[in-house]
C-alpha cells in the first residue's frame, strides 16, 4: 500500500469514530418534516459553532446510513 493511499485510509478511519456533539431542534416550523417526497422523515438540528469537528465529521458522512440515538443533556449548550 502507497504512503499515500495509507494515510487517506488513517484519515478515513479517525473520521468514522463515534460522532458526538451537543445540538438542539431548530425553533422553525419545518425543523421535523414528516412523509417527505420520498416517505421519509427530516429533522433539523441547530449545532453551536464549538462542535465544528463533529459537523466536518457527519458531513463526510453525506449519503452514508447511520445509527441516531438522542439522549437529554442538562443543562446549556
Amino acid at each position: 500500500m502507497c504512503v499515500n493511499t495509507f494515510r487517506a485510509f488513517f484519515i478515513w478511519e479517525k473520521l468514522m469514530e463515534k460522532i458526538e456533539f451537543i445540538a438542539s431542534l431548530s425553533q422553525i416550523m419545518s425543523a421535523i418534516q414528516l412523509d417527505g417526497m420520498d416517505g421519509n422523515s427530516r429533522v433539523k438540528l441547530d449545532i453551536p459553532a464549538s462542535e465544528i469537528k463533529a459537523v466536518m465529521k457527519l458531513i463526510a458522512m453525506k449519503g452514508q446510513v447511520f445509527k441516531v440515538t438522542i439522549e437529554e443533556n442538562k443543562g446549556d449548550w
